[in-house]
C-alpha cells in the first residue's frame, strides 16, 4: 500500500506538470491528461481514505489545523478544475460543453489549476519530513547537504519562475486566456514550473517545521 500511495503521489505530481504546459503539449492531450488527473486524484483519496475518517477524531493543534486547511483546499480545487474543464471540453467530452457560460468557465478554469498547482506544492511542503527521511535513509545521512543546498538553490529560482511567468496574474483571475510561446522548449518551461512548487514546498515546509518547534515547545 506504501509503495501505491507513493507511486500516486509522484504521478500526481508529474501530470499536474503536463496539465500546466496546455498549449505545448496539445487541446486533446490536455484533455485527456486531466480525466488522467481526475482519475489519479481519486486514487490518492481512496488509499487515503482514513485521513477523511480521521477528520473529526482528536485535538486539533496548529500544525494540523494548517494541514487539515490546506488539504481541503486542495480537494475543491482538484474538483473544480474538471468540472470546468469538462464543460469546456471541445474534443473529449465535447457533447456536454456549455457554450453560454464559456467565458465564466473559462476564467475559473484558467485561475483554479494554479492554485491547486499552489496548494499542491504547498501539501508536498508539509510531508516532506516524511520524504527527506526516506532520503537519507537510501542515500546516507551525508546526502542531506547536498539535497538541502540545491533545494534552496532551486526554489530560489522558483522566485524567478513565478514572476517571468506571470502566475500571480493567473491567481487573481486577470488572464482569461493562457498565453504561451510555441517555440518555447517544453522541457524549459517545466523545469520552470517545477521550481516554483519546490519554492511552495520550502513555504510549506518553513510553516510546518516552524509549528512542529511551537508544539514541542509547549510540551516541555
Amino acid at each position: 500500500m506504501k509503495k501505491a500511495k507513493t507511486t500516486i503521489d509522484i504521478l500526481m505530481v508529474v501530470v499536474l506538470l503536463l496539465l500546466m504546459a496546455y498549449s505545448l503539449v496539445g487541446e486533446c492531450a490536455h484533455e485527456v491528461i486531466g480525466i488522467g488527473m481526475f482519475a489519479l486524484f481519486l486514487a490518492h483519496h481512496v488509499v487515503n481514505r482514513k485521513w477523511w475518517t480521521n477528520l473529526f477524531k482528536g485535538k486539533y493543534r496548529p500544525a494540523r489545523m494548517l494541514n487539515t486547511a490546506v488539504n481541503i483546499l486542495l480537494a475543491v480545487a482538484m474538483v473544480l478544475q474538471p468540472v470546468s474543464g469538462v464543460l469546456l471540453s471541445k474534443h473529449v467530452l465535447k457533447e456536454v460543453m456549455v457554450d453560454g457560460a464559456a467565458g465564466t468557465l473559462r476564467t475559473i478554469h484558467m485561475a483554479v489549476p494554479y492554485w491547486s498547482f499552489l496548494l499542491m506544492g504547498f501539501h508536498l511542503g508539509l510531508h516532506i519530513r516524511m520524504v527527506s527521511g526516506n532520503l537519507r535513509k537510501r542515500f546516507g545521512a551525508k546526502s542531506k547537504t547536498a539535497i538541502v543546498v540545491f533545494s534552496i538553490l532551486f526554489a530560489g529560482y522558483g522566485v524567478y519562475a513565478f514572476i517571468k511567468r506571470g502566475i500571480g496574474d493567473y491567481l487573481l483571475m486577470k488572464v482569461g486566456f493562457a498565453f504561451f510561446d510555441t517555440q518555447e522548449s517544453t522541457a524549459l518551461f517545466l523545469l520552470d514550473y517545477a521550481a516554483v512548487m519546490a519554492l511552495t514546498a520550502g513555504i510549506g515546509y518553513m510553516i510546518q517545521n516552524r509549528l512542529m518547534n511551537i508544539k514541542r515547545k509547549a510540551g516541555k
